[in-house]
């Protein structure tokens, strides 16, 4: 397992302007060092070079995906199946159509980590008006929305405790680190 690593996973393909603005936001939220890898590169080894001994390990590290993580590279499996097999836990990120909706490769997503057995922190919504009601009816671990735009700082403070929390139930040993850095 990697102690001190969260992946961060596009459900379903998101603009990469977003996804870097979001996973900037929420490293510098959680106090995380940010970790970009192509879902084109070799996983194994990525996840490899993370898990280093010589690496740093001053502050957790946020890993930010880049691509079709579910998509197979080669002979040695998707990104997801590398996560699932390093027990690496992955927040999800989804993000509203101009309609303000949900596409389903957000509960396939989900459906897809749980038939890997990836510890899930869940899934946050990438901008857009959040609809509590809508995310209630979904039935999916919505951890809240993450707002890059100036005045969405209430929201995603609310979503960073949630992925905290969430967080610090699936690996007690970061607690400490986590609180310690964000107090």
């Amino acid at each position: 397992m990697l102690d001190f690593t969260m992946a961060l996973v596009g459900a379903g393909p998101l603009p990469e302007l977003s996804m870097r603005e979001g996973a900037q936001l929420l490293a510098q939220r959680l106090s995380a060092e940010l970790v970009p890898l192509a879902c084109g590169s070799e996983p194994h080894s990525g996840l490899q070079a993370l898990a280093s001994p010589q690496r740093e390990r001053n502050r957790p590290a946020l890993l930010r995906l880049s691509g079709d993580a579910a998509m197979a590279q080669g002979s040695s499996g998707s990104w997801l199946d590398a996560l699932a097999a390093w027990r690496c836990p992955v927040l999800l990120l989804a993000q509203p159509n101009a309609a303000g909706l949900i596409s389903g490769m957000a509960p396939a997503s989900v459906a897809l980590c749980h038939s890997l057995s990836i510890p899930l922190v869940g899934l946050a919504q990438l901008g857009g008006r959040w609809d509590l009601s809508a995310r209630r009816m979904d039935g999916l671990p919505w951890c809240g929305l993450l707002d890059t735009t100036d005045d969405g700082g209430a929201a995603s403070d609310a979503l960073v405790r949630s992925i905290q929390q969430r967080w610090k139930r699936m690996n007690p040993a970061i607690s400490s680190d986590l609180a310690r850095l964000a107090g």
